[in-house]
């Protein structure tokens, strides 16, 4: 700033000076022209010299008017303007670095939660596998175990790993929520089924704590609905475990009752009640955020990622409802939360009513007998689970260690169903399906499950647009990989049936 206003004042020195050389000049012109008229005798020269002395005068003049408006304009434009010209200038080249600087730093900030999503894809997978190894062969080893103390000692290895299965998936919904990666269905479902299916889940873990559980929905309530079953399920799972895993003695309850119901649509209560250790007032509202128990006493006795509660909290309030709770330490807690459905038609509910009867009353396979299945599958110890789990139901099995071995041996021999793994070397379960489904007649038709630890969202999608049938989630139960091998394979057959007779 000084060497702006030393500047401005050699300026101003500058301009005074040459306004002063001016108006000398203009004044000896005029004496020195006044002078010689009168002193000259030549009439001619006291013409030329008086026309000479004119124009100068005139030209001097001209600057010196010229130099007047540059000090007049110097003089309105104060100093504070320049600086603050200059502030200004300086401002905004600090902004536009600023700006440059927040762009890297989103562009970080959005590489670094690309890694972590698939940090945690890959580690889920990685987790995922040897996990359906363990509890796959658990499974087995407990249908045929005799010794208590050994069939005992079996259950607790197979609850300890549905444990690390339930911490791994809360850190998978977690990081989903936490991204905003998660999507909601509106399609037709049963409330009865969908709760019924909460029960069946939990009441073994009920029944080991001699707990009464038990739910209750009034006959009032729609019996088919639309919404998102599944996001239903799991917050009715999370809060049902929760209330189960903090009570010794009593009871825990599911109710469900209506709230508001108008012609298109209907808004649910939904309460858990328990009659566990409780929670204390202060404690009751941040046991909703990520990461938070009652206390670090509660974390050591009780286990678990403090995620279930502020999971449930989340996904009920994308879906437009509410949570909240009543708890009395040592009485037990009740929890609420509330959503909205839509009805259905009388149409739609009796095609999704019939099409739940048809899934109860689906012929199912006595056993695997006289069925030819191909696994296609590059894990050792999951070769050997999927194969000892079929083979015990009489099925017959081939092995294949990656796509293309799997192609080589569809090409020599027919199968009934293939079960198919996802990653693999050389050629994985995509790309092989993809080939599948172009080859020729009857080859390309068969069935095709895709069995993997992926959970990514989309996942399902994709299987079904190559070309699969259907998808199970590693780790799985025995019974539900029966289940599916058996419903698809009858639904193989019923189509053929029908084409002969077409």
């Amino acid at each position: 700033m000084a060497i702006s206003t030393f500047r401005r004042g050699e300026d101003s020195v500058h301009d005074l000076r040459t306004i002063y050389l001016l108006v000398s000049f203009i004044v000896l012109c005029m004496v020195f022209s006044y002078w010689i008229v009168l002193s000259a005798n030549n009439q001619q020269v006291r013409i030329w010299f008086s026309i000479a002395s004119g124009i100068a005068v005139l030209i001097a003049c001209y600057g010196l008017i010229q130099q007047f408006k540059s000090v007049i304009k110097n003089k309105l434009q104060p100093p504070a303007t320049a600086q603050l010209h200059q502030a200004l200038a300086q401002k905004n080249k600090e902004l536009n670095g600023m700006a440059l600087e927040l762009i890297k730093e989103q562009e970080i900030r959005e590489a670094s939660e690309k890694a972590k999503q698939i940090f945690l894809v890959n580690i889920s997978h990685e987790i995922r596998t040897p996990m359906n190894g363990i509890m796959g062969f658990a499974q087995l080893l407990e249908e045929s175990l005799v010794d208590e103390d050994h069939h005992q000692s079996l259950q607790m290895i197979i609850k300890s790993a549905d444990q690390l299965m339930a911490i791994l998936n809360d850190i998978l919904d977690f990081s989903r929520l936490e991204s905003g990666d998660i999507n909601f269905q509106n399609l037709p479902f049963t409330l009865k089924d969908t709760v019924h299916s909460i029960y069946r889940m939990m009441e073994h873990s009920a029944k080991c704590k001699n707990l009464n559980f038990s739910y209750e929905i009034p006959d009032t309530l729609p019996e088919v609905l639309s919404g998102d079953a599944l996001r239903l399920g799991q917050i009715l799972l999370n809060l049902t475990s929760n209330a189960i895993k903090f009570t010794e003695k009593g009871e825990v309850k599911i109710s469900l009752r209506a709230l508001d119901e108008q012609d298109d649509t209907v808004s649910i209560g939904f309460q858990l009640h328990d009659t566990g250790i409780g929670i204390p007032m202060n404690k009751q509202q941040k046991v909703f955020d990520f990461f938070e128990q009652v206390t670090n006493d509660t974390s050591r006795r009780y286990a678990g990622t403090g995620l279930g509660l502020s999971i449930v909290k989340r996904l009920v309030e994308l879906q437009g409802g509410a949570v909240a709770m009543d708890s009395v330490v040592g009485r037990g807690s009740d929890f609420y939360f509330t959503m909205n459905f839509d009805k259905v038609s009388e149409e739609l509910k009796t095609q999704t009513i019939n099409s739940r009867r048809s899934r109860l009353h689906q012929p199912i396979l006595q056993n695997g007998k006289g069925i030819k299945v191909l696994i296609v599958e590059d894990n050792p110890i999951n070769q050997l689970l999927v194969t000892k789990l079929l083979e015990n139901q009489g099925y017959e099995i081939t092995l294949a260690g990656n796509g293309r071995i799997a192609l080589e041996a569809y090409e020599k021999q027919s199968f009934d169903i293939i079960l198919m793994d996802l990653q693999m070397p050389e050629l994985d379960g995509y790309e092989t399906t993809r080939i599948i489904r172009k080859m020729a007649g009857d080859k390309a038709e068969i069935p095709i499950v895709a069995m993997t630890a992926h959970t990514i969202k989309g996942e399902l999608e994709k299987c079904v647009s190559i070309g699969m049938n259907d998808y199970i989630s590693k780790p799985f139960y025995a019974a539900e990989l029966y289940q599916k091998i058996e419903i698809i394979i009858e639904k193989a057959r019923s189509r053929v049936v029908s084409d002969q007779k077409s």
